[in-house]
């Protein structure tokens, strides 16, 4: 099924049919977010739902039992969109009103996923509608995302039905073995096996062999002969279980254009279970904080490398961000809380994830290095020392000499800035014009003056 047919398929099953005015939703973004979800009750992790077109959205993943809601905008409670009963159960395939409380007049009503597992959400964010749908199938095996355990929605590739029982999924297989779970897919009985052992998934009907995990049927694989594109009809008897399958195939779609953009570096992360690859330009400017009204300018010192030296807070969750007129859509953060004066980390990505975290109120060298394989963040405090001697604990010393900068001791890394953040040089001697500098030597920062 080509994408389109998908997004066509998938609308009716909200009833969208109608296209009323717009009200002051944002119908751009919708998120989830719940101790129902990986990240439970984090609105910075909130799990993004897939825009459908016509304002309508889709998410399709596992759920714990739990609650959850929907906020319009990653990050901020107040644009909540919920139930409009408490503790409202779901049950597949019923449409369920949505109420916007953006504007906080409404109680904040949750959903509540009764049993874990995989669930499909369509929103119709117009009209203020949600259908659920738990799968009548999963598709497991190497050949597909391979043998995890299914309990736990472990590599399980979920198939969902529409409102006549009716089940189609498209996709890429690998060469190897598949076969089906049955029911909401969540153990490996009940399953559909091969009737036959070597049953390879050319193009054409093959039966389906139910096997509840009784010793009724052998636990036979169906073969995918060829990596490629498959479209699998699967065929419903009308007492809820399958008898065959119907099988198309074709050309793998190309990735070729898929992703356009400017030549240059670009930063990639995958967020959970890789289900979205996040993309972002190298940035050509840099702010840390923790909010586009509450931010700092990291100083571009060379193609790539920012470093400045900026006053943060203990207890305060910073971000970086390259625009911060729109700060969360352009976001670079980590996967976890992140202390950045412990040590240097590469826990970077082009998401709206976890936050920068320092121990100690004070003045630091944030330096940014996005000219390797991996990007580098760090945050050195600055403490100042003589500009003979060497700072208190430490194994090394500075000392300025005929218009030279030199260090003594054993040391490892060595980074020498103007106090715009730019950097001089990094070896010792270096010879500098007159003027005040911060060194850094390992974890060690030293201020001097050059006469």
């Amino acid at each position: 099924m080509k994408i389109k047919q998908t997004l066509f398929a998938i609308l009716p099953l909200a009833g969208i049919f109608t296209m009323p005015a717009k009200g002051e939703l944002n119908y751009l973004h919708l998120y989830v977010a719940g101790d129902a979800t990986a990240d439970n009750w984090n609105c910075d992790l909130a799990e993004e739902m897939i825009p459908l077109g016509n304002d309508c959205f889709l998410w399709d993943g596992w759920l714990k039992s739990g609650q959850f809601k929907f906020i319009n905008t990653r990050g901020d409670w107040n644009s909540s969109v919920v139930a409009d009963a408490p503790d409202l159960s779901f049950v597949t395939g019923v449409s369920y009103t949505l109420v916007d409380n953006t504007d906080g007049g409404h109680y904040d009503f949750k959903f509540v996923n009764p049993k874990e597992g995989f669930v499909r959400m369509v929103v119709d964010l117009r009209n203020l509608k949600i259908n659920f749908r738990r799968p009548v199938l999963g598709i497991v095996g190497d050949g597909a995302l391979g043998w995890g355990d299914p309990t736990q929605g472990k590599k399980v590739i979920p198939v969902f039905a529409d409102d006549n029982g009716n089940a189609e999924w498209s996709g890429q297989l690998r060469r190897g073995e598949v076969k089906f779970l049955a029911g909401g897919c969540d153990d490996w009985f009940p399953c559909y096996n091969a009737p036959v052992a070597l049953d390879e998934l050319w193009t054409g009907g093959h039966q389906m062999l139910y096997n509840d995990g009784q010793g009724l049927a052998e636990d036979f694989k169906y073969q995918v002969p060829v990596s490629g594109y498959y479209t699998l009809t699967f065929k419903n008897e009308g007492s809820g279980q399958f008898y065959g399958i119907d099988v198309r195939t074709e050309n793998a779609p190309s990735l070729d254009g898929l992703f356009t953009g400017h030549p240059g570096r670009y930063l990639a992360g995958i967020d959970r279970d890789a289900l979205r690859v996040h993309m972002a330009r190298v940035p050509s400017s840099l702010y840390i904080g923790t909010s586009g009204d509450d931010c700092r300018e990291i100083m571009r010192v060379s193609e790539g490398v920012f470093s400045s030296e900026v006053y943060l807070h203990a207890g305060e969750y910073y971000k970086l961000s390259y625009d911060p007129g729109k700060w969360p859509d352009c976001v670079l953060s980590p996967n976890t809380d992140v202390n950045i004066s412990s040590e240097q980390t590469s826990n970077v990505s082009p998401m709206h994830g976890y936050s920068y975290t320092v121990p100690s109120d004070g003045q630091y060298v944030v330096t940014a290095d996005f000219t390797g394989s991996a990007p580098a963040l760090s945050a050195h405090r600055r403490i100042v020392s003589g500009v003979d001697g060497p700072m208190s604990g430490s194994e090394v010393s500075v000392v300025v000499a005929d218009g030279a900068i030199a260090v003594d001791g054993d040391y490892s890394s060595l980074a020498i800035y103007d106090v715009v953040g730019r950097k001089v040089g990094s070896a010792s001697p270096c010879l500098v014009p007159s003027g005040v500098y911060l060194v850094m030597v390992d974890k060690n920062v030293f201020k001097v003056t050059v006469k």
